[in-house]
């Protein structure tokens, strides 16, 4: 083959790679410009990270033919979450839900529209940080943290290796929550001396906080706990209940109720006779007694009953672990007690139904010295811890939970006003999601977004892979045009 016919060959293959670079070009460049007007995308990660599933389509198609519209506020301006990698799953989640009527989007900035947010929060009810969602249909008012948006897994020196984005299962379980309309409601008993739940007024605001209600109860006048109870609370009652209040509450625990518990020390020859059956139902016994710290520095400096205690882990043989989440990891204060009274393991005939673990353990400095109920050999207790709260988890009611503490300041307001008893709050707080969570779970699995790393040890290795990633494929690009040059010109 001459020179001239292997040019022109060269000249027509050059010619047609022009040719075919160029439709490539006229077709793709237009394609993103129109997608980029129309604002549509395709989802091309393996998990579908960018877009809804087929349940969640589903919902909110079913609330748009209902003509159903749920304000969703975001505590931040969307534009904010663009060009942040870190954030694209959110953005692009919030995006496919705006799409639809029954999901009405509005985001602001709280720092420079505080009158939006006084509107939303008044007397500063929900405790909102910039990040969070309220979504709002009707009365019907729920708080979405931002915090909850993503889970994270870190390799041993805290490098994030893994992301998972929660965000779907939790904007439509809210959706469906505020929709349906069910408040999980906590039932304060009343009638026995208890304090009024009015007295009670931070830890409501944590409840309301937390998407609970919060109501009084009268069982000598209710014929039953209510069906909208998922946790009744008996705290601090003076005297014990009645038998009628007792069958009242064993059916509402027979059918998966669950109960807390909070009884101070009291120093009348009262018996709670019907509370102890509650308890012994699950394996714990109250004593009537009151705890003093004997070692001054594990006690308040001027209050010997404010004790210094440990949050335990759970035992081996627990299948519940209430303490595991209870309390931040980086939780710093240390965690007190006020005037309390202890309890213990009661191994009743369905010991091997419940699981109970202590919750709250004194030092074996403490004491216990016997208090009240008319009791007929009573025995102080020293050289051994003493829970002061217990939980049990009772396998055969349907998993009917119970939490006992053995103070009830811990959720008044004068209790709380002081600031040693913040983690018994707190312990009492997550207890409640423990027995009941208010989120509404709509099985739609997380998703995750991997982080690939590279560890380089050396200067070496790092040598070798700029050679390996860099200067290899300039080699290689190198060659190609030299072999190009030398087929056009031979």
């Amino acid at each position: 083959m001459d020179k001239a016919t292997i040019n022109k060959k060269n000249r027509r293959f050059t010619a047609l790679a022009w040719i075919l670079a160029i439709l490539v070009l006229a077709v793709a460049v237009p394609l993103n410009l129109i997608f980029d007007r129309l604002n549509l995308t395709a989802d091309m990660t393996p998990n579908s990270l960018y877009s809804l599933s087929k349940t969640t389509e589903n919902y909110l198609n079913e609330l748009d033919a209902r003509g159903i519209k749920v304000n969703v506020y975001f505590l931040m301006e969307r534009e904010e979450l663009e060009g942040d990698l870190e954030l694209l799953a959110l953005d692009r989640t919030l995006q496919n839900y705006d799409a639809h009527e029954c999901f009405n989007l509005i985001d602001f900035d709280p720092d420079t529209e505080p009158g939006m947010l006084r509107d939303l929060n008044p007397d500063n009810q929900y405790n909102l940080s910039s990040g969070d969602f309220l979504f709002v249909y009707g009365d019907m008012v729920k708080r979405l943290p931002g915090t909850l948006m993503y889970t994270y897994g870190t390799n041993s020196e805290g490098v994030i290796e893994s992301a998972e984005f929660r965000g779907e299962n939790l904007f439509t379980g809210y959706m469906k929550s505020v929709v349906e309309g069910e408040l999980p409601m906590l039932y304060f008993l009343e009638g026995h001396g208890e304090v009024p739940l009015d007295q009670m007024s931070q830890m409501k605001a944590n409840l309301k906080n937390n998407n609970y209600g919060a109501a009084p109860l009268n069982l000598t006048t209710a014929r039953a706990v209510p069906d909208d109870c998922r946790i009744l609370v008996i705290n601090n009652p003076l005297y014990d209940i009645t038998e009628d209040e007792y069958e009242k509450i064993y059916a509402y625990t027979q059918n998966g109720g669950n109960l807390s518990v909070l009884v101070n020390p009291n120093e009348s020859d009262t018996r709670y006779k019907n509370i102890e059956r509650l308890l012994s139902g699950y394996c714990i016994t109250m004593n009537y007694d009151r705890v003093t710290e004997t070692d001054e520095n594990r006690h308040s400096h001027d209050d010997p009953y404010a004790l210094m205690c440990n949050i335990t882990e759970a035992s081996e043989d627990s299948t519940e672990n209430l303490t595991e989440a209870l309390l931040p990891k980086n939780n710093s204060l240390p965690t007190f007690m006020p005037y309390s009274r202890s309890f213990q393991t009661l191994y009743g005939a369905n010991i091997a139904t419940v699981n109970m673990d202590p919750l709250i353990l004194t030092d074996v400095t403490a004491h216990s010295e016997p208090f009240g109920g008319k009791q007929l050999d009573p025995k102080p207790k020293d050289g051994q811890a003493l829970a002061l709260a217990m939980y049990a988890v009772d396998t055969m009611r349907s998993n009917s939970k119970l939490i006992v503490f053995g103070s009830g300041d811990i959720i008044t307001d004068e209790g709380t006003k002081n600031a040693y008893f913040i983690n018994p709050l707190q312990l009492f707080l997550t207890s409640v999601t423990w027995m009941y969570n208010s989120d509404v779970d709509m099985n739609i699995a997380n998703k995750e977004r991997t982080y690939d790393t590279l560890n380089i040890k050396s200067s070496g290795e790092a040598s070798t892979l700029i050679a390996v990633f860099a200067a290899f494929p300039i080699l290689i690009a190198v060659a190609g045009v030299l072999i190009w040059l030398r087929r056009r010109n031979g």
